[in-house]
């Protein structure tokens, strides 16, 4: 399969392809993403023109197609649907490809100028790309349902989608974090700075929706319930990327600087260490910032011996306690990026390049009014957290699980998490109001609570 003759014309053909097939700059890449590609099946004949066009679908499939063969799996492309039919020494799967793109109007992942970086917020980063994650997954759910369940060789084997994000310029910042949220809920650690700058874990936090426009929400924790039992699980990997093309790569024609970080485990300590390192010196395996999440609730299980003692962080949720689980290797690759060095008139070329044009962007995210919002997660014995807006203030209602009674606590600015509402308490600089006495239902705590704002703005 001869993936890098043009058989498009050059307006026709994507920017990433444009820049591998530059003369003379990007031979030692080309010859890694031609191993690839090595004993893989065009089923129907249209790999080479999606990977000169559109890029980002068919540069996944390759990967993956490597990446299961690395991991001792034998993949089958020949069947015109679902994509990978994967044997191993514990049993077959089925695998589906997909990967998230920019919605209709906004900012594609090539138009990327680094000097937007400073303009754009991680956690409108994370929230795209969770409506984006969603829609794709839920997009091959679907496909499975009508189609794929029907088919013989498909019938009775763990259905596993492998998805990829590409949503936008600045989507390799958002690591594992957005689908975590898309399959668990799982928001993010809390965490307390004490004076001396010690950083303290005090609990987690969840959120079950996610907000693509105002009045408009999507719902996920997809996998903490039994409604997706057909999905055994996602394959998941933000660092399957050019970076990881030039870190294979054999190359010392121009400097690469590859930076970031990997996590530490030991009897005594568990953190992450940071990175810099130069090409050639610098190593990665082609497995390295694999995720696999984990359906508790999948008819089909797979086997997760697969990935025993690999470079493979594995994801899960416990039905029982409704707790997030995650299991990080050793030296896992948390974050990576890379700069190649080549020369100051290229990146000029490069930043002409750009299309000067007005992209769209998400929303700001509104809340209705006096809605209570679940967001779960837990601070020491406080749990069941609740979140609302009501006239100007941010309102969390909680369950105390000692005692079994709700109370509440709110300030005077709006937020849209319980960790934003966790930091803008702490500075003091907001008015705050604490609940003094217990209920026996949250709605109870939130209606005392809000008689309380209401009797603050007539003082």
């Amino acid at each position: 399969m001869d993936l890098f003759t043009p058989i498009v014309p050059k307006e026709k053909q994507h920017n990433h392809f444009l820049y591998m097939t530059e003369p003379g700059f990007c031979e030692p890449e080309i010859e890694v993403i031609k191993s690839w590609a090595n004993g893989f099946i065009d089923r129907n004949g249209q790999l080479v023109q999606e990977f000169q066009t559109k890029f980002n679908s068919a540069f996944w499939e390759l990967y993956l197609f490597a990446c299961l063969k690395e991991l001792g799996c034998t993949v089958d492309t020949s069947h015109e649907t679902p994509d990978f039919l994967v044997s191993s020494s514990y049993g077959d799967f089925i695998a589906e490809a997909a990967i998230t793109s920019h919605p209709e109007g906004f900012r594609p992942e090539w138009e990327k100028d680094h000097e937007l970086l400073e303009k754009t917020k991680h956690k409108e980063i994370l929230r795209l790309s969770a409506i984006r994650l969603e829609f794709s997954i839920d997009k091959k759910s679907r496909k499975y349902r009508t189609n794929y369940s029907k088919l013989p060789h498909v019938k009775n084997k763990p259905f596993v989608i492998c998805v990829a994000p590409f949503e936008q310029p600045f989507f390799f910042l958002q690591d594992s974090l957005a689908i975590v949220r898309v399959l668990y809920g799982y928001e993010e650690v809390l965490s307390r700075r004490d004076t001396d700058g010690n950083l303290t874990i005090i609990g987690d936090s969840y959120n079950y929706r996610v907000q693509k426009k105002p009045g408009f929400n999507v719902n996920v924790g997809l996998f903490t319930n039994s409604k997706l039992k057909h999905v055994s699980a996602v394959i998941f990997n933000n660092r399957a990327t050019w970076c990881k093309v030039r870190a294979l790569a054999k190359t010392d024609k121009y400097p690469v600087i590859f930076s970031g970080s990997r996590a530490f485990q030991s009897d005594q300590q568990v953190g992450l260490y940071q990175f810099v390192e130069e090409s050639p010196n610098y190593k990665e395996t082609i497995a390295d910032g694999l995720h696999i999440l984990i359906n508790p609730f999948a008819e089909n299980p797979l086997d997760l011996k697969i990935f025993e003692n690999r470079e493979v962080a594995l994801h899960n949720y416990d039905p029982k306690t409704g707790n997030y689980l995650s299991y990080l290797p050793n030296n896992f690759l948390l974050q990576r990026s890379c700069t190649t060095i080549t020369s100051a008139d290229h990146l000029q070329e490069f930043k002409k390049s750009l299309k000067e044009q007005n992209y769209k962007e998400l929303e700001p995210e509104i809340w209705e009014e006096d809605d209570l919002i679940e967001f779960g997660g837990q601070i020491g014995h406080i749990h069941n957290n609740h979140m609302a807006h009501y006239k100007g203030w941010s309102v969390i209602v909680s369950l105390d699980s000692i005692d079994q009674d709700w109370s509440s606590i709110t300030i005077q600015k709006l937020c849209y998490s319980i960790s934003e509402f966790q930091f803008e308490n702490s500075k003091g600089s907001y008015n705050s109001i604490l609940l003094g006495e217990f209920f026996s239902t949250k709605e109870e705590a939130y209606i005392a609570m809000k008689k309380k704002i209401d009797e603050f703005k007539t003082t």
